[in-house]
């Protein structure tokens, strides 16, 4: 009878460690074949991923031309349609004779901006800006600062800016002339064009003081270059 009991034990417990086993064996072989599966959809998810694109590459002066010649910019329109380039003489104290070209545009808050120019050569300095307000915006503006402004229907004599259009015809040069005469500008140099480097600091060109206004200006004698251009190879 012990004889029996032991052997039954003997075959529970055996029966037990089996199934142990097998459970165990089961539970490891499931979690290996279920890291192996999630291994393989990360790595089947990265292959199907897109790499990132690469820098754009940096554009040279021709794209770049391209591209801006359709997007709108501050300097578009200066010196632009309907009357091209203003020139004027007697504008700087060292170079009365120098005939500065104005290239002009309206402007919203003002009446006019103009960027003022040595000579026409693509190479030519920027060496100031003229500012042009109306009557009523100069009637309006402190007294201390008026004297740095002009007053155009005097300043367009012939003895004194001498100024021209040089793409319109006569008929037309007088016509807007007289549109501009009722207006004020303020002459603002930070290029002194007898200088090769900007180094003195910028100066308001008061172009209705009487040193200026006396100096001897012929169509023999002014100058449609600067004299620091001059010197340069274009």
């Amino acid at each position: 009878m012990n004889h029996t009991r032991l052997w039954y034990l003997t075959s529970q417990r055996n029966k037990i460690m089996s199934f142990t086993l097998a459970m165990v064996l089961f539970m490891g072989i499931y979690t290996i074949a279920f890291s192996i599966g999630q291994y393989s959809t990360v790595q089947a998810q990265g292959n199907n991923t897109a790499p990132p694109p690469p820098p754009p590459s940096p554009m040279n002066a021709t794209q770049i031309n391209t591209t801006s010649a359709n997007v709108s910019k501050p300097v578009d329109g200066y010196g632009g349609p309907p009357t091209g380039p203003l020139t004027a003489v007697r504008h700087v104290f060292d170079d009365p004779t120098l005939r500065v070209y104005h290239f002009c545009k309206p402007n919203d808050k003002i009446m006019m901006v103009c960027q003022l120019y040595d000579s026409t050569s693509p190479n030519a300095t920027l060496i100031g800006v003229e500012y042009m307000i109306d009557s009523k915006t100069y009637q309006a503006i402190p007294d201390r600062e008026k004297p740095n402004w002009h007053y155009h229907k005097e300043e367009f004599s012939p003895d004194r800016a001498n100024p021209k259009f040089p793409l319109l015809n006569e008929q037309q040069q007088k016509e807007w002339l007289a549109k501009l005469s009722e207006s004020y500008g303020k002459v603002i140099l930070n290029w002194n064009p007898v200088d090769t480097l900007p180094v003195f600091p910028p100066q308001i060109q008061q172009v209705q003081h009487p040193f200026m206004v006396n100096q001897s200006v012929t169509n023999q004698t002014e100058k449609h270059t600067g004299s620091f251009n001059q010197t340069l190879s274009y």
